[in-house]
């Protein structure tokens, strides 16, 4: 059995792999489009929102001296049986983005101060979208910031049971004490150690974005509805804006659905930074399922409790096709930073991606 699954799994991948050729061929003009609008996207929303969380990241991880910044996450950590030191992850990986979280879960787990089964339980914790990101969805499609905000606070607060049945099972272990810590790098080598880290990590997340952003455009062919749903599952921001052309509830509850599973090409970014660190991500998956259910019916109470409804400017729904996500201006020195981001990505070192063989 497991000999014929493998052999049409690799048929199903030569299959679509030709698929994949001759739509390239026959209608570039479709990648071309996507290029363009993942890049795009990358200069007004990716790199302002997440690039600064990533630096920031990068820096307290590698100055063992700045616990105290988190001390307050450190009591949520033990409510959900986790060692102090996923305190920092557990506050960036709300507040920053998808990806910063499972990057430094990752990280935890290599330094040895996390074991695998604290650290997938971490990575159920550490994701969802940035309260930036989110208030600028609310801007765009609902013409109101608030709404996005509230939104955020659902996802949020979403993850407290989320967070505490992941942990169960765990036996909550202080490992800061039994971790002999790294020489502690001067401060100027810290900065500057994080500014690069943080920069391959967004060629990877704006790799995946412009990928995606081509693949929106292929999916778009498929008849009816079929195409806009399978383009808004693979990708958040497309799935957020989308919603625009629904009506107010409707894309109350889309906008909330897609922010909360985050999409395929998130899930990809985070198997990208988990690789070799030997977490999985079975947990995660089933999290997703959970934390859907909390934050829909968390985001139906808002609305009923503070009337989100009438916050809503009149005529603000409108066809994705036309509307991107801003929260920033792209610009010539954006665009130049990320030529320097490109070319920082070219000499030989180690990937973003860690494998145990490189």
């Amino acid at each position: 059995m497991k000999r014929v699954l493998k052999t049409v799994g690799k048929a199903a991948a030569g299959i679509g792999a030709a698929a994949a050729a001759a739509g390239l061929v026959l209608r570039s003009d479709l990648a071309a489009e996507g290029v363009k609008a993942g890049i795009t996207l990358c200069l007004e929303t990716v790199i302002p929102s997440l690039f600064a969380f990533m630096v920031l990241s990068d820096f307290l991880a590698a100055g063992g001296g700045t616990g105290w910044i988190f001390a307050p996450f450190k009591w949520l950590a033990r409510v959900y049986h986790l060692p102090d030191a996923a305190a920092a992850a557990l506050a960036l990986g709300l507040v920053g983005g998808y990806p910063v979280g499972a990057r430094m879960a990752a990280g935890l787990k290599r330094e040895g101060r996390l074991d695998g089964r604290e650290a997938s339980a971490l990575l159920c914790t550490a994701y969802g979208p940035s309260p930036t990101f989110l208030a600028g969805i609310g801007a765009m499609v609902f013409g109101n910031r608030k709404i996005g905000l509230v939104i955020w606070l659902a996802l949020v607060l979403a993850t407290l049971p989320v967070g505490f049945l992941a942990g169960r099972g765990l036996q909550r272990r202080e490992r800061e004490g039994v971790i002999t810590p790294p020489p502690m790098q001067p401060l100027s080598g810290r900065f500057v150690g994080s500014v690069l880290s943080a920069t391959r990590a967004m060629g990877v997340i704006c790799g995946f974005t412009v990928a995606f952003a081509v693949l929106r455009q292929y999916l778009l062919l498929l008849p009816g509805e079929m195409g806009r749903f399978a383009a808004a599952f693979c990708e958040v921001s497309v799935g957020c804006m989308s919603a625009g052309e629904r009506g107010y509830g409707a894309a109350l509850l889309l906008v909330t659905g897609c922010c909360s599973l985050g999409g395929v090409s998130v899930w990809m970014q985070n198997a990208c930074f988990l690789r070799g660190s030997g977490i999985s991500m079975e947990k995660f998956f089933l999290s997703r399922v959970l934390h859907l259910l909390f934050s829909l019916s968390l985001v139906l109470l808002f609305d009923r409790w503070l009337g989100m409804s009438e916050w809503a400017a009149v005529n603000v729904f409108s066809s994705f096709s036309e509307a991107v996500p801003a929260m920033g201006a792209g610009s010539a020195v954006s665009s130049a930073f990320l030529v320097a981001s490109c070319l920082l990505l070219l000499p030989g070192g180690r990937g973003v991606c860690y494998n145990k063989s490189d």
